[in-house]
């Protein structure tokens, strides 16, 4: 008896010593570099919906509690950040935006309404361009919105001929589905009046039937192989300007969609590794430059895994990226009913890129490869046409959890969002449409009706359907705080209210900036909430989103971002 009282005794002490290494070893995770201490902490993790202070160690997050519970783990070399009350939540993460293409079209002319009050203003730049670069150069802007425009029209060949006859000028439209060239880019490329439209594009004409330097959707492909595109250098260039404004947007994950090929992903993973980017990326991929990069070889393309997730959580090969339609404001966007004023292109109700034919055999192909897939579809004919593609997809190959995205989904249908949850499509919405747009919508695009349920986040939300919000930038400025007070609100830019009842609360629209995204893209173990093990990122803001009146949350300000545990971005410090 007293030999095996012994033996338990023994045994219990080894247990307890068990127990108190892996107290200790847990501790020693634990523990802080970093501690964010006296906040206001929104985890959007359900579990723990507030805090007031986050551990961070290792770039990654810790624990979440008090502020005496994240002290107690704070050694001599912790690095103690006092949040003064201040609102925390994890980085934003947009879920449908061009960053890469973004810091380019920042290095050329700025041919914006915020900076240009007519078309003479921007011939002026155009002008100032000319005159610093040689003959036979590009000249390159972006921007332009015919619809605000006092003249109310697109800029033409002849506008740009008038100050560079002997430049190559291209000109891209706000939404970036047409673009204007002048007279010697038409030349060069061989476009007459007698040259074909090409599908899903279109030549525009003036009344004497000759090309009057339009070029919508597809046929923009036409100039594509003459324009010299951006190298390696050049898009490094232009990524630390996105840097700059995502990271004072509170952006700290971007999905990507898709830019210059090759040295677009190249570049973009140069650029983190060198410091220029501080910003994680998704990056999709459309199919030619997929097959294309998966038979070139070379150092820099061996480092790339192409494949949905391939690569860490600085960088990864995402989806493949495809296109259906144009946009609703350049009158590109296929739409089932014609648009509500006479559309400046030849047809009524838009254009179709692929025939479904076309589009089922892409999916298919990508869908069976075992590739998330990613399609914009902004008009309801589109949409309809990308779920028939999506469905086709699961009938002859059933796949779990694809997470196939609709990207805007503007004009989507509650019959069609039905077969959407039913198979599982991602809604990827561009809310800010309704602050941008909204109005020329309701009275020139589409009507009062369509506009009224234009990204519909409530049907979406009752029926379970994954979403989240984009900026779609550079279509509008990187900012989730818009998206946030657009969901929320659904004001247009003349303070009118467009759909309420597709309003949805704060924090659901919270979700759809953080979580949400995430989850969109395979993501919600590593980012999205603030929980142990998730990466060190996050945004604070000048007031609680929950708080404040919601007419008011477009007043929100960015004060900082973390990236990986280190503030990258703090408004103080700017100039």
């Amino acid at each position: 008896m007293a030999e095996e009282a012994k033996k338990t005794g023994l045994m219990d002490v080894a247990k307890m010593a068990e127990q108190m290494a892996k107290s200790l070893g847990e501790f020693s995770e634990l523990g802080a570099d970093v501690a964010l201490v006296g906040g206001n902490v929104i985890t959007m993790n359900q579990r723990q919906p507030r805090a007031e202070a986050v551990a961070l160690k290792d770039g990654k997050i810790s624990r979440i509690g008090t502020n005496e519970e994240i002290r107690q783990l704070c050694g001599k070399k912790t690095e103690t950040v006092e949040l003064d009350g201040k609102t925390l939540l994890p980085g934003f993460i947009e879920p449908h935006t061009h960053m890469i293409m973004y810091g380019t079209t920042r290095l050329g002319i700025d041919a914006g309404m915020e900076s240009n009050k007519n078309i003479g203003d921007i011939l002026a730049r155009v002008k100032e361009q000319t005159d610093s670069q040689p003959k036979g150069t590009w000249i390159e802007g972006w921007g332009y919105d015919d619809t605000l425009l006092p003249e109310k029209r697109h800029i033409t060949r002849e506008d740009l001929d008038s100050v560079a006859p002997d430049h190559f000028v291209h000109i891209a439209h706000v939404s970036g589905h047409l673009g204007v060239i002048n007279s010697k880019v038409l030349e060069v490329a061989g476009i007459t009046r007698d040259t074909p439209n090409p599908d899903g594009g279109e030549i525009l004409k003036d009344a004497q039937g000759e090309p009057n330097g339009v070029l919508a959707e597809t046929a923009q492909f036409m100039i594509m192989k003459m324009k010299p595109m951006p190298d390696v250098a050049r898009i490094i260039e232009g990524l630390k300007i996105s840097n700059q404004d995502y990271l004072a947007a509170g952006v700290t994950s971007v999905n990507d969609g898709g830019s210059f090929g090759i040295d677009s992903l190249v570049a973009c993973k140069r650029a983190q590794e060198q410091g220029f980017l501080s910003i994680r990326v998704y990056a999709n991929v459309f199919a030619d430059i997929l097959e294309g990069a998966m038979m070139v070889k070379g150092p820099d393309l061996d480092a790339l895994e192409f494949g949905t997730g391939s690569g860490d959580d600085w960088f990864k090969i995402g989806a493949m990226k495809d296109v259906q339609d144009g946009s609703i404001q350049g009158y590109t966007g296929a739409t089932l009913e014609p648009y509500y004023t006479e559309s400046p292109t030849s047809t009524d109700n838009g254009l179709i890129y692929h025939t479904q034919e076309e589009l089922n055999e892409t999916v298919l192909k990508y869908h069976k490869a075992g590739f998330q897939i990613q399609v914009h579809g902004n008009g309801d004919r589109a949409i309809e046409s990308i779920i028939q593609a999506y469905e086709n997809a699961q009938e002859r190959c059933p796949r779990n959890d694809t997470r196939h995205h609709i990207i805007h989904c503007q004009m989507v249908h509650d019959d069609q969002l039905d077969r959407m949850a039913k198979i599982g499509i991602v809604a990827n919405f561009f809310p800010v449409h309704v602050l941008y747009w909204g109005d020329r919508h309701r009275d020139i695009f589409i009507g009062p009706e369509r506009a009224a349920r234009i990204d519909p986040l409530k049907s979406a939300l009752d029926r379970g359907i994954l979403f989240g919000l984009h900026a779609d930038t550079p279509v509008t400025p990187v900012s989730p705080i818009r998206c946030l007070h657009s969901a929320v609100n659904r004001e247009t830019s003349s303070g009118k209210i467009l759909g309420p009842e597709q309003r949805i609360t704060v924090q659901r629209a919270l979700e759809a900036l953080t979580i949400n995204p995430a989850t969109m893209i395979f993501e919600e173990n590593t980012r999205g909430s603030i929980e142990r093990g998730k990466l060190a990122d996050f945004v604070f803001l000048s007031d609680d989103p929950f708080s404040i009146d919601p007419l008011k949350l477009k007043e929100l300000q960015v004060e900082k971002t973390i990236v990986d545990g280190k503030i990258v971005y703090d408004a103080k410090h700017q100039a």
